[in-house]
């Protein structure tokens, strides 16, 4: 499959995070062609770092 090409029914894996415009996306990619996407995190989901078991380490 060249880079210029789509496959029919994409696989994806999540790739990782990043901050776009201000709001926080995770990063998907086709595995088996070259597209990707970003899906924003929904704000009203969020827990402050403080209220997570995480944050007493």
């Amino acid at each position: 499959m060249s880079g210029t090409e789509r496959c029919e029914t994409h696989v994806w894996a999540s790739v990782g995070i990043t901050a776009r415009d201000g709001v926080v996306c995770r990063i998907w990619e086709c595995e088996q062609c070259q597209v990707w996407t970003a899906e924003p995190f929904a704000p009203e989901r969020e827990i402050a770092w403080d209220e997570t078991w995480l944050s007493e380490r």
